[in-house]
C-alpha cells in the first residue's frame, strides 16, 4: 500500500525559524511528541481569590521563552507595572513582552520565538524594557485578561511573576482556518487533557495544537497531555466558534454579574456541551453573606438558601440548567458587595465570574401599608368593683375603715358588664377596661407615607413625583412648586406627575417630623386642633356639628422588627408592629394595634428641589 503524500499546514508562530507541520494519514503511522506532564518541573498553578473581586495568578517563568496565559484584569494593566519587577534593574529580568493579534495578520506558519523576527511579522504587539535600546519600538502599553504573552526571561533561573486583578470569564473568538494563540480555563485541582476538554466542540477536536518547548514550538499529544492553567498554546480551529470549554455558562451581563443598586436576582444558564454528564459546583470565595441561590424545593418555605456553603448542580449530557442567584443587601448595607463566583464543573472546567451589588442607605420614599387587628375596649365596663383601703382624709372613711366606692376609684377587674349597676369612679363616671385590647370585628387596613433624609424621618399626607428640566426627578409636597417641574409619566399622550397620598391621618404642613429612625421605634404626634376641618368632630354628620369640637391627638408608634424571608428583607422591606393611641375622641384614650409594611418607592434624598 502507497503512502499519500503528506498534507502540509503553514502556520504563524513567534521567532525566526520556519517550522513546517506535516499531519501523516497513514492508518499505521503515529507521531507521539512529549506530553506536557512529563515536562520536567511542570506543576499547575492556580489563580486564587481571598475574598471580594481580589484574585492574584502566580506563573513560574523558565529561563528563555515562556508561553504565559493571563486570566486575570491587572488593577494596573500598565505593561511596565505589570513587569515592573522584572525590569528594575534587580534580580530575574526579561528582555521583551509579546502578544498576537489575529486581527492584523493571518497565522500562515508558526516560527519559533526570535525577537529581531517578530519584529518585521505582522500581527505582533511588543514591550521593550525602558532601559532597552529597542524601547523606542515599544507599543504593547497594557496587559489584558484572557489574551496570552510571550515572556523573555534573561539569566539562568527560574522566576516567578505575580499578578493581582479581578477575576475575568473566559472568552475566545476563534478564526476559521487558522491557529489562535491562547490558554484555557482549567480547574488546577482537576486538570483535563485536551481530548477530554476539547471534545465538545467540532472545530477543535482532533486539531493540531503546540506548546512551547526549550524555546521551540513541539506539537503534542492531546490524549495524554494535561493543559496547564497559565500556559498558552498554538491551536487550530477549522472552522469559526466561541467555544471556552465542555461547560458554558450564558450570563445576564456577559462578564459578569451586576446587581447595582436595584436588581435583586439574576439567572445564569450552565450548559453542558458534553454528550456525558457531568456536576458543576458553585462556590462564593471568602464565604462573604449577601449571596443566595432559589431553593429548588417548591414547597419549603425558605424560598432562598445562603450560597456561603455551596452547591452542586447535576447537569445532564447535551444538558442545560438555569439556577437563580440573588443577593440579600440588608447583610452588606450601607455598602457595596464585590465576591468571586467560582464554577467548576467536574469536566475540568473552571469560571470565576465578578459579582457585584451596592447597598446604599436609602433616604428617600417609603411607602406602606398599616393593619389594625386589635383594638381597646372603650364601652367595656367593669361590673364587679373592688375597693381599696387608702389613706385618707377622716371624713372619708366610715368607722370600720372601708372606703365608699364613690368616694375612691374603682381598681379595673376582669368582668365585663352593662346595665346600672356599673362601676364609678369618684365623679360618676363608668369605668372602662380600655387598657384591654380585643380582635376587631374585621381587619382595616390604611396607607402611610414616610420620607427620610439624614436620618430624619418625616410623615407625609401626599407628594407628587415630578421631573426637572434636567431629567432628575423629585418628590413635592408643596403643590406651588408643580408648575416648576414637567410630569414624570405619559397619561392619555400626555406628561403627568405620579402622585401617592392617604386619607387616613391629617395634621398641619406638609410633612411632619417623627422621632426615632427606621431601624428601632418610631413615632409620630399628630395634634388635630379643635377648629380643625378634618376633626371628626365637626363633620357633617356629627351630632354637635357646628359646635365647639375638641382637640384630637393621635400618637402613631412603629416598632421594626425583623423580617425573615424575601431578598429584600430588612433593607428596602421592613416590617414590624404598630400600635395606635387616640386622645379626645372619648373620655377614655383609644388604643388600636397591628402590624405594619414599608416598601422602598424612590430614592429621591431631598423634598421639593
Amino acid at each position: 500500500m502507497n503512502n499519500p503524500e503528506p498534507a502540509t499546514n503553514n502556520i504563524p508562530g513567534p521567532g525566526g525559524i520556519q517550522m513546517t507541520i506535516k499531519k501523516l494519514f497513514h492508518p499505521l503511522a503515529l507521531i507521539l511528541i512529549i506530553a506536557c506532564s512529563s515536562l520536567p518541573g511542570f506543576a499547575l498553578a492556580e489563580v486564587v481569590c481571598s475574598g471580594g473581586l481580589n484574585c492574584t495568578q502566580t506563573i513560574r517563568l523558565t529561563p528563555g521563552w515562556n508561553a504565559i496565559h493571563v486570566k486575570v484584569a491587572p488593577v494596573n494593566d500598565a505593561t511596565e507595572q505589570v513587569f515592573a519587577d522584572f525590569v528594575d534593574g534587580s534580580g530575574a529580568q526579561i528582555s521583551s513582552v509579546w502578544t498576537w493579534l489575529a486581527q492584523r495578520a493571518k497565522v500562515d506558519f508558526i516560527q519559533d520565538p526570535d525577537a529581531e523576527s517578530m519584529l518585521s511579522a505582522p500581527g505582533w504587539l511588543r514591550y521593550f524594557p525602558p532601559a532597552a535600546p529597542q524601547a523606542f519600538l515599544s507599543n504593547l502599553f497594557a496587559v489584558q485578561a484572557n489574551r496570552a504573552y510571550l515572556v523573555k526571561l534573561e539569566g539562568s533561573s527560574e522566576a516567578t511573576l505575580s499578578i493581582t486583578g479581578h477575576p475575568a470569564v473566559p472568552r475566545i473568538n476563534w478564526q476559521p482556518g487558522e491557529f489562535s494563540l491562547t490558554g484555557f480555563h482549567v480547574d488546577p485541582a482537576n486538570p483535563p487533557v485536551f481530548s477530554d476538554f476539547l471534545a465538545g466542540s467540532p472545530a477543535h477536536a482532533g486539531q493540531s495544537i503546540y506548546r512551547l518547548v526549550g524555546d521551540q514550538w513541539q506539537q503534542v499529544n492531546p490524549s495524554n497531555t494535561v493543559i496547564d492553567p497559565d500556559t498558552a498554546y498554538w491551536v487550530f480551529s477549522d472552522r469559526g466558534s466561541n467555544f471556552v470549554g465542555p461547560m458554558d455558562i450564558d450570563l445576564p451581563q456577559v462578564d459578569r454579574m451586576e446587581f447595582g443598586t436595584v436588581l435583586e436576582q439574576l439567572t445564569l444558564k450552565l450548559e453542558n456541551i458534553l454528550d456525558v454528564a457531568h456536576t458543576a459546583t458553585l462556590q462564593l470565595l471568602g464565604g462573604a453573606p449577601g449571596m443566595f441561590y432559589a431553593n429548588p424545593d417548591p414547597v419549603s418555605e425558605q424560598s432562598w438558601l445562603s450560597l456561603a456553603n455551596g452547591l452542586a448542580i447535576p447537569i445532564g449530557a447535551e444538558g442545560e440548567s438555569r439556577v437563580p442567584l440573588g443577593v440579600r443587601r440588608a447583610d452588606f448595607e450601607p455598602d457595596d458587595f464585590g465576591q468571586t463566583l467560582e464554577i467548576k464543573s467536574t469536566s475540568g472546567a473552571r469560571w470565576l465570574i465578578p459579582v457585584t451589588a451596592s447597598a446604599p442607605q436609602l433616604n428617600s420614599l417609603w411607602v406602606g401599608t398599616v393593619t389594625i387587628n386589635q383594638v381597646s375596649q372603650v364601652h367595656n365596663y367593669q361590673r364587679t368593683c373592688t375597693t381599696e383601703p387608702t389613706t385618707l382624709d377622716p371624713i372619708d372613711a366610715d368607722s370600720d375603715g372601708t372606703v365608699d366606692v364613690e368616694a375612691e376609684a374603682v381598681i379595673i377587674g376582669s368582668n365585663p358588664g352593662s346595665g346600672s349597676d356599673l362601676c364609678t369612679d369618684a365623679d360618676g363616671f363608668p369605668v372602662s377596661q380600655s387598657s384591654e385590647l380585643g380582635a376587631v370585628a374585621a381587619n382595616f387596613s390604611f396607607r402611610v407615607i414616610m420620607h427620610r433624609e439624614s436620618g430624619q424621618v418625616r410623615l407625609l399626607k401626599d407628594v407628587i413625583q415630578m421631573r426637572a428640566d434636567d431629567g432628575r426627578y423629585v418628590l413635592l409636597t408643596d403643590d406651588s412648586l408643580i408648575p416648576n417641574f414637567r410630569g414624570a409619566v405619559l397619561r392619555d399622550g400626555e406628561l403627568v406627575g405620579r402622585r401617592m397620598s392617604t386619607m387616613a391621618y391629617d395634621f398641619s404642613g406638609d410633612t411632619l417630623a417623627m422621632a426615632g429612625g427606621l431601624d428601632g421605634v418610631l413615632t409620630a404626634d399628630i395634634v388635630l386642633a379643635a377648629d380643625a376641618p378634618t376633626n371628626p368632630f365637626r363633620h357633617y354628620y356629627h351630632a354637635d356639628h357646628g359646635g365647639d369640637g375638641y382637640e384630637v391627638i393621635r400618637r402613631m408608634e412603629f416598632t421594626f422588627g425583623t423580617v425573615g424571608e424575601g431578598l429584600g428583607a430588612n433593607y428596602d422591606v421592613k416590617q414590624g408592629t404598630y400600635r395606635e393611641v387616640i386622645s379626645g375622641l372619648h373620655k377614655e384614650q383609644i388604643v388600636a394595634a397591628g402590624s405594619f409594611t414599608l416598601r422602598h418607592a424612590a430614592q429621591i434624598d431631598t423634598l421639593n428641589q
